[in-house]
């Protein structure tokens, strides 16, 4: 290892080589050696350049890349969100026919309870109906599947189905008079649209709603 000292002098007899070696050149050694150094000096800077040159590139292709990923995530997250959407749906509505079905069979009960009304020997035969459409009831309710309430509800082609219309003045006009199929939702959804008479004003209403 060298020392100080031995550094100094060292360098002190490169300068004085170096020196001594330019001295014995003529002008024109000097000038094509400083043009050559010029030269490996360009050379350099432009390797230099191209170096930098190179790692932008890459630098910018691996932001691509990163972004490109982050994408992909964005698009995995959305499809995955997605597919439980539709699981969930699945889920909730799977049993819609069997449940529709048994809305037909309610329907029926139901009428067979209004033909009965005014017969006072068929008291046990009302009272076996009751207590099937109540169990009826209490299944579709366990399910979330509830009646909608129609009459006197503005009418919503969403949620009904009008079959007729009638003048009255006993209802605002395009509510819902009479109801002749209960609509049903299940969960948050209509499961089937109620079947309805909806209102419009009589004749003599609208006349006196004019004046």
């Amino acid at each position: 290892m060298f020392d100080k000292k031995d550094k100094k002098k060292l360098t002190e007899k490169v300068k004085f080589t170096e020196s001594k070696k330019y001295k014995s050149m003529n002008k024109d050694e000097i000038i094509r050696k400083v043009i050559e150094k010029e030269e490996m000096l360009k050379k350099l800077k432009d390797e230099l350049s191209e170096t930098k040159k190179v790692v932008q590139e890459k630098d910018n292709l691996s932001q691509e890349y990163l972004k490109q990923l982050e994408r992909l995530q964005a698009d995995f997250d959305n499809y995955k969100k997605r597919q439980e959407k539709k699981q969930r749906e699945f889920i909730e509505f799977a049993n819609e026919r069997l449940i529709n079905n048994l809305l037909s069979v309610i329907d029926n009960l139901e009428r067979a309870l209004d033909s009965t009304k005014n017969e006072k020997d068929t008291k046990a035969i009302r009272e076996g109906i009751n207590n099937t459409l109540k169990e009826f009831y209490n299944i579709l309710k366990k399910e979330g599947v509830v009646p909608m309430e129609s009459i006197g509800h503005r009418f919503d082609p969403y949620k009904h189905e009008a079959v007729m219309k009638i003048e009255t003045d006993k209802h605002l006009e395009d509510t819902v008079a009479e109801e002749f199929k209960k609509g049903y939702y299940i969960k948050s959804k209509v499961l089937r649209p109620a079947m309805v008479k909806v209102a419009v004003s009589t004749k003599d209403k609208k006349d006196a709603d004019k004046k």
